[in-house]
């Protein structure tokens, strides 16, 4: 279906995700953990698995798992564990914040709360328009007991200006006005922008790229 209908599929994943682990016991186990939970395994591994390669890289990723294979492949045991993968994954990260990447996909159970509240839209003078989005944004990890505790948020995270809906079967690329990625914190932030045309949608993490808690309020119309 291609990039531009990349969220309807990571938020059927998303969503599947959450509603296991909502009914699961509370010890979830990390995803290198993983034994037997296939709700980890497959809908969190999928979502990791799209993240690494948008931040690493398709072709890091892709030769990480052709490392994988070839040193692995027709060979009795010791046989290739996960964290066999993590560590060639980490052979490929090249900065601090790819690595805390990897540890966080892996080796922690981490949940996000990032929203968006009333953006607005207001016509210029000169045609274009001045758009104002408020962010909320949290972080969380969970401990073994399955209690989840705040975190310092210090990352990098896209947000998006859209004139249609992402996630409806009609959206594609030319309904994307604005695309980036901005170092966002912990807590309500204001993010201001300047486009050619009136947006209707706006989001953060608005193709559902991390595991959000409540992946609805990432994308709002704009007033």
């Amino acid at each position: 279906h291609g990039e531009d209908q990349i969220r309807r599929h990571l938020k059927y994943e998303l969503d599947k995700y959450l509603a296991w682990r909502a009914t699961a016991p509370a010890n979830e186990p990390t995803l290198a953990r993983a034994d037997g939970q296939n709700w980890v395994i497959y809908q969190k591994g999928a979502l990791a698995m799209y993240l690494l390669q948008k931040r690493l890289g398709e072709d890091a990723v892709n030769r990480t798992l052709r490392n994988l294979l070839e040193r692995y492949k027709f060979k009795g045991a010791p046989y290739p564990r996960s964290l066999d993968l993590i560590a060639l994954l980490r052979a490929e990260a090249t900065t601090h914040e790819e690595q805390e990447l990897i540890t966080d996909l892996f080796e922690r159970v981490v949940l996000y709360d990032m929203k968006v509240i009333e953006p607005v839209a207001v016509r210029r003078a000169d045609g274009k328009w001045d758009v104002t989005v408020q962010v909320d944004a949290r972080k969380l990890y969970v401990d073994s007991l399955g209690g989840a505790h705040e975190v310092p948020f210090t990352e990098r995270i896209e947000v998006g200006l859209f004139s249609a809906q992402p996630g409806i079967a009609a959206f594609d690329s030319s309904n994307v006005l604005l695309f980036e990625r901005r170092a966002i914190t912990a807590g309500k932030h204001v993010l201001k922008f300047v486009t050619d045309t009136r947006p209707t949608h706006a989001g953060i993490d608005p193709y559902n790229f991390y595991i959000d808690r409540n992946s609805t309020d990432n994308v709002m119309v704009v007033k």
